[in-house]
């Protein structure tokens, strides 16, 4: 499909863009943390950023139950990126390897290019949840949601 992707409803309601006679019939999702997939706790990384990402989210009003798939490849993105640094820290920026004539080379560390996808991938999902400092311009989360505590949370 060409063109722009079609902005969400609660979005275009934050920002004060909504206007009900370009309004598609839709469902409406209400706001609330979303269930964490199973899979994410095989990483505990991932796992902590996912409750970390969901409660972000939660507090400004923008994510709801069917995001969980969304907040967990953005949490998994943002372990790999992380585990990749931490690599190329300890590594370094440059790695050494041998020229087809036996020459040492010093060539860029292979995991950059993976981590520099990480971060494109990161910056994008992030863009889509309002989680970066542009896409909250365009975002009212001025009044964030309290969460005292689970209880509170449960009873909304």
């Amino acid at each position: 499909m060409a063109g722009r992707k079609r902005k969400p409803e609660a979005l275009k309601k934050l920002e004060g863009t909504f206007r009900k006679d370009r309004a598609q019939d839709s469902v409406t999702v209400p706001a609330g943390i979303p269930t964490k997939p199973a899979w994410t706790d095989h990483d505990p990384i991932a796992s902590a950023l996912y409750d970390q990402v969901a409660a972000h989210c939660y507090s400004m009003g923008v994510g709801t139950e069917v995001d969980s798939i969304g907040f967990a490849l953005l949490s998994d993105q943002l372990s790999m990126y992380l585990r990749l640094r931490a690599v190329v820290n300890s590594e370094g920026l440059m790695v050494q390897s041998e020229g087809s004539q036996g020459q040492t080379k010093n060539r860029p560390h292979p995991a950059l290019a993976q981590m520099n996808i990480s971060y494109s991938n990161i910056v994008k999902m992030m863009g889509e949840y309002g989680l970066t400092a542009s896409a909250r311009t365009k975002v009212d989360a001025t009044k964030p949601i309290e969460i005292d505590s689970f209880d509170s949370f449960l009873a909304g």
